[in-house]
């Protein structure tokens, strides 16, 4: 606990550029993590949205394929 708490040490940190300008792109990078993922959460209910649309007509899609399936049963002709 004593090394940070020494003026010197705590001043040569700080003024270390190298240092700073790592923190700067990662706070940079960071910020453009959350607006992706903004953008990602917005995308995804898009998404939702669409595929919620195309559920009635697999819906109907099923009822016809399981329909045709099951018509060999009745005839093999079919």
């Amino acid at each position: 606990m004593e090394g940070l708490t020494k003026n010197k040490e705590i001043s040569a940190i700080l003024e270390d550029d190298e240092l700073i300008n790592v923190l700067d792109v990662s706070k940079i990078t960071g910020d453009e993590i959350k607006q992706r993922m903004k953008e990602a959460a917005v995308t995804e209910l898009e998404i939702d949205t669409t595929r919620e649309n195309y559920r009635p007509v697999a819906f109907r899609a099923q009822i016809l394929f399981f329909t045709i399936v099951d018509l060999a049963t009745i005839n093999a002709m079919y």
